[in-house]
Order: structure tokens, then sequence, then C-alpha cells
């Protein structure tokens, strides 16, 4: 029987985790885990067309080793089906290819005599479409070692507490997941005595899971809103009763620090979507990228969460942003159904251009004289 673990699509190669549940096996941070009852890929004529998809999603949930992952023999049992996409493109809505393992695993046998509940069940039955460039899970698949390949996963979902407010007791309408927040710190592996900075840090996720992650390590959180600053996020570091973090009001746009003090920073920032709008997270993105550029430390790195990737992609082009920053790596993630990705982006030490208002911050006048 095998595991199968989600990470909310973090980081792309560990996206996936396996583990033969022959050992005791401890999992940190696991978002999703599903029994897998079936996986392989949909060959690539029948997944061009919608009601094609359908058919050989239901022939495959009907298929589905699903004994070998659910022990019930009562009848009096119920379910719900989930289905989803993650970044894979399909004309089908999710709502739909739910509908079709829903109905595949019904008929099923044993399990005709389930009754589907959309609330309060008791399991809910999973199927998902994933691609990876994983060499070891592509060669599972005989003459399928393409990473074009979408594969269709089908399972049942294990009930786990829910992680949405983890560490907190407070939260907002753009609040990040604790669980994906401790994907990013975990990514950024500060070391011992290093300063991480979030500079958009709402009501503290990712300063607190840091914090409670990395002892050693000192973190910052700086917030626009007073008010989402002195009652949020304070009430929820209060919670945790972590030691080595510290919240101050703050404008990413004209940061306080001095230049070159930071050694991190990890960073949710506005989409424009629950908050602010497109024009202002515009005007707003090449004021962070130049601000942290000033705090970071020589080689420092950035770790940004956006769904604003036309804006970043736009920014990035800037010769002032490309003369200072490195793109180490664009990786996308799931969160919400929405397409979301996190930029690691390293400063670059001797920039061949330098912006003079960037010039103007690190070189005040007294010591220009």
């Amino acid at each position: 029987m095998t595991l199968f673990s989600r990470t909310q699509n973090i980081a792309g190669k560990q996206r996936q985790a396996e583990f033969t549940c022959t050992v005791p096996v401890q999992l940190l941070c696991i978002y999703n885990v599903t029994l897998v009852a079936s996986e392989l890929v949909i060959p690539a004529d029948i997944f061009a067309e919608i009601q094609p998809t359908y058919d050989f999603i239901i022939n495959q949930s009907k298929r589905a080793l699903w004994s070998s992952v659910v022990d019930e023999k009562n009848d009096d049992v119920t379910f719900r089906a989930t289905f989803k996409k993650e970044h894979v493109k399909h004309k089908a809505p999710s709502q739909s290819m739910a509908g079709c393992v829903g109905f595949g695993f019904h008929t099923a046998s044993p399990f005709e005599n389930w009754k589907i509940k959309m609330t309060d069940y008791q399991y809910n039955i999973i199927g998902l479409l994933y691609q990876t460039n994983d060499p070891t899970i592509l060669s599972r698949f005989s003459n399928h070692s393409n990473k074009d390949a979408v594969i269709l996963l089908l399972g049942v979902e294990l009930p786990l507490k829910d992680q949405k407010q983890r560490n907190r007791i407070y939260f907002g309408r753009t609040s990040l997941n604790p669980a994906i927040a401790y994907c990013l710190v975990k990514l950024a592996d500060p070391k011992p005595g290093q300063l991480v900075l979030d500079m958009c840090c709402g009501t503290g996720t990712i300063p607190i899971e840091g914090a409670s992650l990395y002892k050693d390590v000192f973190w910052l959180g700086a917030e626009i809103k007073a008010n989402t600053l002195t009652e949020k996020a304070q009430g929820n570091l209060l919670h945790c009763n972590i030691k080595n973090v510290d919240l101050m009001l703050g404008d990413g746009r004209k940061m306080c620090y001095r230049p070159g003090v930071i050694d991190s920073i990890v960073s949710d920032w506005p989409w424009g979507i629950r908050e602010n709008s497109y024009a202002q997270i515009k005007a707003m993105y090449p004021k962070f990228m130049k601000q942290m550029w000033i705090a970071l430390k020589t080689y420092g790195k950035a770790y940004i969460v956006t769904q604003g990737h036309k804006i970043m992609t736009y920014v990035l082009k800037y010769d002032w942003c490309d003369s200072m920053w490195n793109t180490e790596e664009i990786i996308p993630i799931g969160i919400g159904g929405l397409e979301v990705y996190l930029y690691i982006l390293s400063k670059k030490p001797n920039p061949s251009y330098v912006p003079q208002d960037i010039y103007n911050d690190v070189y005040p006048l007294s010591l220009k004289a």
C-alpha cells in the first residue's frame, strides 16, 4: 500500500513523496495525504477531448483497487468525491470530473450501497491530475516517460486535522495557510544567527512558522496596517508564546532598515485580488524590489510568493532590476485553485546600474560630501 502525500506544491521536484507502509513514518507539514488505489497516464488523444476524458475517469474509477485502501465492512457508510487538476489545464470543470470519480466508485463492488454526502462524510474519494519531470515517478509508467504526460491518480484521503488555523487564533482575508508558510521557510533554510524578514507579514503566519521551526534564527515581520499588526499578528504571537520574533509597523515601499542587514526575505506579497488592485500592485512591486535590494546582505536571497506573475515578469525585465537581481528559480504553487508562483531571487553585489532613488537611500547626502 502506497502513501501519497502533497505539501501544497511548494517545490516541484519534491511535490510527491512515497512511503511504503511497513514501518512508522513521521510526516511533517502535510497538507493532504491520500492512499493511492490507482495511478496511470491518460493517453493524449483521450485527454484532448472532454467526453472521452469523462469516460476514461469513470472506467478507471470502477477498476481501481479500492479494496487495497478501504477496509470497510459496513454498508451504512457516507462518502463524497473531490477532483483536483493542480496546474493541468483541461476544458472539463473539476466538479464534473469529481462526478465521474464518484459515479465510478459508487458502481464498484462492494461500495454500491454507500451513501453520497457532501458534508460530514466518512470518506473523501480523490481524483487528481498532475504532471511531473521526476524520472523516478515517470519510470513507473511504461512507454510514458515524458514530462508532458498527464497522470490520473485515484485514492482515498486520510482524515487529517485541518492545518489552516495552526499556530493562530486571528486571521484575515489574505492570510497564508500555515502549512504553505512552513514549506516556504523550510525552503529558505536559514542558518543559526541569521535575520529573516517578512516585509508584508499580515497576521504573522510566516514569521511564526519560521520561528517555530528555526529557534536559533531571528524573524522580523513588518505590516503596514496598524490594526492587523497590533491585534491579529501580535495576538497570534502571544498565543504561540514564541520569543525569537519581533513585529513592527512598516511599509515595504520604504523600509526603515539599515542597508545590508537582512540575510533573507520570505514574504507573501499582495496579489491585487482580495485586497489592493492590479494598478496598485503594479506600482508597488518595483518599489518592493528596490527596497529589498537595499535591506539584503550581499548575495542575500528573497523568496516571494505572488499571483501577480505578469507584473513580476514585467518588473524583472527592467534594466535596473535585471542589473540588481538574479532570478534563480520560479516555482508554481497551487493555492486555492489559483496559479501562484514562488520567485527565488538573489541580490547581485555589484550592479552595473543603480537607480538614483536607491543611491540616495543607500548613500545619504551627509556621506556623499
